[in-house]
């Protein structure tokens, strides 16, 4: 959100709209850098991020200001990269998600800090976002990963709509695009159908809210316009996440 990845996403999208050869350089010099930043925790043994903001360090793990994020920036533009390059990211990767996952034989979870014990169900942090980032990856040698994210969506089932609201960032709509992710990738429509279930909540908070405060909420992470674009996919039956897989 605050570093290399947004500005990777940003150059990508210009890339892909002008064929200016210039935000191919931005975007391939700004993978090699987060890469180079990418650190081994032998704790637990696998390759992570260390966030430092405001001087204090963290490392997250999700689709906000985490490891899921700068891989979902660096496999967005995978076709302007080498094939050793993809190859060591997709790997730490599945390394990393399977190796910090929170699971049991039905559900998976991820905490917001590494070796933390939150328990945060939505896009930002938990188990929705690491789905929405993650699920273009390409499976590994066996099907943990997989595994893992299926159960990942058992558990954004499972838990049901945010009371948070209907928004993308933290609400309804945003962990409703990893059940359209799932669908996207397995082919199985029980995801689209629960997606579209939560699109039925989610317009229902989205009534109840504007009666309850006179108003509208008109940003896209967080109001009406990012459950607009929810809405549409789910009619759709595609998962393309604002700003992420397409702007």
């Amino acid at each position: 959100m605050w570093g290399a990845p947004g500005t990777m996403l940003a150059a990508f999208f210009m890339l892909e709209s002008s064929g200016d050869t210039r935000w191919k350089e931005v975007y391939v010099r700004n993978v090699g850098q987060l890469i180079s930043e990418m650190e081994k925790n032998e704790e637990h043994n696998c390759y992570v991020w260390t966030q430092d903001r405001y001087g204090r360090s963290s490392i997250y793990l999700g689709a906000v200001h985490g490891f899921a994020a700068n891989v979902f920036a660096i496999l967005k533009g995978r076709k302007y990269l080498d094939s050793q390059t993809l190859a060591l990211v997709e790997s730490r990767a599945r390394e990393t998600i399977e190796r910090s996952a929170k699971t049991d034989a039905d559900y998976a979870n991820w905490p917001a800090g590494l070796g933390g014990t939150g328990k945060l169900v939505q896009h930002c942090h938990g188990a929705p976002g690491m789905i929405t980032c993650l699920a273009d990856l390409p499976s590994g040698a066996d099907d943990v990963f997989d595994r893992l994210l299926e159960k990942a969506g058992e558990l954004t089932w499972k838990a049901r709509p945010l009371t948070k609201g209907p928004n993308l960032c933290h609400g309804t709509a945003g962990n409703g695009y990893a059940l359209l992710k799932l669908y996207r990738r397995t082919g199985d429509a029980k995801w689209l159908e629960r997606a579209r279930a939560f699109a039925m909540h989610a317009i229902e908070q989205s009534e109840r809210h504007a009666r309850e405060y006179g108003r509208r909420r008109y940003s896209l992470w967080t109001g009406d316009i990012g459950l607009a674009v929810y809405l549409w996919d789910c009619i759709n039956g595609q998962a393309r996440f604002p700003t992420m897989d397409v702007f």
